[in-house]
């Protein structure tokens, strides 16, 4: 055997040279599969193993070799990726399996003087966990929960060394601590959370889970651990280690809070006091940034040490040119400040520190405390700042360099814009895959907090802020639309799947963007650039991507802004209605029928107010409000039971939406007879704005007469006493309402002169209070006057014909049509 050995070992080198290489990913892999690589070297080190000459030196150098070439193969790049070929990840899967069955007995083995096979054993395990971080959750999650469940005595075995407390008589005292800080690694690597949100996290968060156990059940191997803080060799690794444990153990963070040394050590750190190279200094001081202000969430109270960390944080904050420290110290002084520590955030100082942090690129060394991302820091600081009395929000923040390079920055985060903060957006072309937001640069709950930070300075500011909705290639607005988007939504909800999910802040995201929106429509604005603002709103695609938002994201008593949001777009542009209609699918009509015949008031009156100005859009419309309202024949059951609700801003709205369905002469065909007597009795509705709408709905209802003549005649006594309503809206629908009851049948002119309504409608004329129920009275007089009837019975009066004369003079001097058509609404 020791001469089959002296052969391999040449050939071993060979391969291993290949691998380290990393120069052609797919050749690498052809190779490594012609050699059946690592099957065979597995295989090797596990006859090897097995074999009765494992205890001469011969056996322990060929172990070091073949653990050497197999953690080339773990690191090669073809590992990461699909595409080289069909079966490369299940091979990587299965050789990661074997290695862990045998690392065990690897590490067990007689040590030689430098203990070569234990140090890349436990390398070749550090480096596969940093693989495995990159590779996809189908192979990493079932890899960190088969270390969990079936390898946790290897776990305990790391821990141990990494704490130094297995020593051997023959090993030197530096030869220990650098073993030690071997240990320390591969611990490291096996419970760190790793960046982004893939698969193996949960995975990952049992094996830190197990860790915090063991450093809460067994005091000394902790203190040995926080004691190895101050070492330059292995603080950072012993930083990630208690990071992650902290994520799943409160007891643990009690433990670190009673803990004598970890003040000093953490003011170490943060000093930059340890000697090591300036990359990992910077990254150590990093990790204690998180570390404080994960023990400060976890236990919501300011961390040890704490004079010495606002000091610290402040000066990193304003000084460090390191875009991930910066937002890590912003996120400790803003948590800090939360939990009443005095605080400076500082003025023009922490601005330039600000803009300096989000233009440049950034690289993350841990993601930051419970989920949260890199421009989370950097945005919490900016609001904690701006609602500051003082400071930043007293010089028209939102026209700063400041401002704008924030859009830029969330919107390259969110997957939206790519390159440089001065760049412009760039919206994906039609048919290009829509990227996925990077929750490293910003989390779910940083793009809440970015849209409270934008509503903050529309409030503000809203003059300077409208102008960007004005414009339909603004930044601004295609952010909004991007976090409207069905894409975006939809990554955004799987981001909250789990135990530790927050079920409303999908939502939330949705009606703070809603907001944002709602803001040309609530403030003064110029009809000129409101009408572009709609426009640009309607290009951006806003209200297709509302009613999808409303339909699978948010819960139905929530629907209330979009909806009312819809509503206004749709009331000043015909295309918003046309983008309703055409993606109300199949879904989305279930979710507008619940929302109709639901329990809660104001979505369904927005709904209504919303049907109603899509039925007054066009004609081409009715065939869906038809089918939403239950198809042409039951289209006068749900409207009836809507007008007879107990809300009255519901039956308002219903009135409404029939009205403005009967602007079209098959706005209802074989519902009008059953929605008749009831739209009748809201004639005499206590509630102002039902009687408004109610006179409106008979107006056009008397247009589109045909054979409803009679059951019109009914109402004429209940139609003439809104002529006297307080309400001049109101007065105005009823005028127009008896001229279209003139105009169009001949027969009601008996009814008409019965009820005095020729001369009532001439006294409206002549001395109601507003121009525009006397214009109507006037439209109504000239449509009466076609009546042969009517005109007969006026004429004969001969004291009257100046007066008459006035009248159609009036008319003709304003340009009155000859007849009415229907009731404005």
């Amino acid at each position: 055997m020791l001469e089959g050995a002296s052969k391999l070992r040449p050939t071993l080198r060979v391969i291993g040279n290949l691998l380290s290489t990393r120069c052609d990913a797919a050749r690498l892999y052809h190779l490594c599969r012609e050699l059946e690589l690592p099957r065979v070297l597995l295989g090797l080190a596990g006859q090897v193993l097995d074999s009765a000459g494992t205890m001469q030196p011969w056996s322990i150098t060929v172990l070091t070799d073949l653990v050497a070439v197999t953690t080339g193969y773990f690191t090669s790049d073809f590992n990461q990726e699909r595409s080289i070929a069909r079966g490369s990840l299940e091979i990587f899967a299965e050789a990661a399996r074997l290695f862990l069955a045998l690392l065990p007995r690897l590490l067990a083995q007689p040590m030689d003087g430098e203990r070569r096979l234990q140090q890349q054993s436990v390398v070749g395990f550090t480096l596969l966990c940093e693989s495995m971080d990159g590779s996809c959750s189908s192979v990493a999650g079932p890899f960190y929960a088969g270390l969990c469940a079936e390898h946790h005595l290897l776990l305990d075995t790391l821990l141990q060394g990494a704490s130094g407390s297995v020593k051997e008589a023959k090993t030197t005292q530096e030869q220990s601590e650098r073993l030690a800080d071997i240990f320390m690694a591969a611990l490291a690597s096996a419970c760190s959370i790793p960046l982004g949100r893939g698969g193996c996290r949960e995975a990952k968060k049992q094996v830190a889970q197990h860790v915090a156990q063991m450093l809460a059940e067994t005091p000394q191997v902790l203190g040995q651990l926080l004691e190895k803080l101050v070492r330059p060799t292995c603080s950072l690794n012993g930083l990630k280690i208690l990071y992650a444990a902290c994520h799943v153990s409160q007891s643990l963070c009690h433990l670190l809070e009673m803990g004598p040394q970890v003040p000093g050590a953490l003011a170490q750190l943060l000093k930059g006091e340890i000697p090591m190279p300036e990359p990992v200094r910077g990254q150590a001081q990093e990790a204690t940034l998180h570390l404080l202000s994960l023990l400060t969430l976890q236990l919501q109270a300011p961390p040890p040490g704490l004079d010495v960390v606002a000091l610290e944080a402040g000066e990193l904050f304003t000084r460090s040119a390191i875009v991930s420290l910066v937002s890590a110290a912003g996120f400790l002084l803003t948590q800090l400040r939360q939990h009443g520590v005095a605080v400076d955030l500082g003025g023009e100082e922490a601005t330039a520190a600000l803009t300096n942090a989000l233009t440049a690129r950034a690289q993350l060394c841990l993601p930051p405390p419970l989920g949260t991302g890199l421009y989370d820091g950097l945005l919490f600081f900016l609001l904690e700042l701006l609602a500051q009395e003082e400071g930043v929000g007293t010089w028209g923040f939102a026209g700063s360099e400041l401002w704008d390079i924030t859009w830029h920055r969330v919107a390259a985060a969110l997957g939206l814009a790519r390159g440089e903060p001065e760049m412009e957006s760039e919206t994906p072309r039609p048919g290009q895959p829509t990227p996925e937001p990077d929750w490293n640069l910003i989390s779910p709950q940083g793009t809440l907090l970015f849209l409270n930070l934008a509503l903050l300075v529309f409030t503000r500011e809203p003059h300077l802020c409208l102008g960007q909705l004005a414009q339909p290639s603004s930044l601004t607005l295609a952010t909004l639309r991007k976090l409207l988007s069905p894409d975006f939504l939809l990554h955004l909800t799987q981001t909250q799947a789990g135990e530790d999910g927050d079920p409303g802040l999908v939502p939330a995201v949705v009606l703070h963007t809603c907001q944002l929106l709602c803001f040309p429509f609530a403030v003064e604005v110029d009809e000129e650039t409101l009408a572009r603002m709609v426009e640009a709103a309607s290009e951006a695609e806003i209200p297709a991507h509302l009613l999808q938002a409303c339909c699978h994201h948010l819960p139905l008593p929530a629907t209330e802004l979009p909806l009312s949001l819809l509503c206004h777009l749709a009331l000043r542009d015909e295309r918003a209605a046309g983008q309703f209609v055409a993606v109300a699918s199949e879904p989305a009509v279930t979710f507008l029928s619940s929302v109709l015949l639901g329990t809660h008031a104001q979505p369904t009156y927005q709904l209504l107010a919303l049907l109603a100005q899509v039925a007054r859009a066009s004609s081409a419309h009715l065939p869906f409000l038809h089918g939403l309202l239950g198809g042409s024949d039951g289209a006068g059951q749900a409207l009836s039971q809507l007008l007879g609700h107990p809300e009255p801003l519901v039956r308002a709205g219903s009135c409404s939406l029939v009205g403005n369905l009967l602007r079209h002469r098959l706005g209802l065909p074989g519902g009008l007879a059953g929605l008749l007597e009831r739209l009748l009795e809201l004639l005499g509705d206590p509630d102002g704005a039902v009687r408004r709408a109610a006179i409106f709905a008979v107006g056009n209802a008397a247009y589109q007469a045909g054979g409803l003549a009679q059951g019109l005649a009914q109402a004429m006594p209940c139609v003439v006493r809104l002529l006297g309503d307080p309400q001049a809206r109101t007065r105005s629908n009823a005028a127009s309402a008896l001229g279209n009851l003139g105009r169009n049948s001949a027969e009601l002119a008996d009814v008409l002169i019965q009820n005095e309504v020729p001369r009532l409608l001439l006294h409206c004329a002549c001395h109601d209070s507003q121009p525009a129920v006397r214009e109507a009275a006037l439209i109504a007089l000239r449509a009466l006057s076609r009546q042969p009837g009517i005109r007969q019975s006026r004429c004969p009066d001969p004291h009257r014909p100046a007066r008459r004369g006035q009248v159609q003079g009036h008319g003709r001097a304003k340009g009155i049509p000859a007849a009415p058509g229907c009731c404005p609404q």
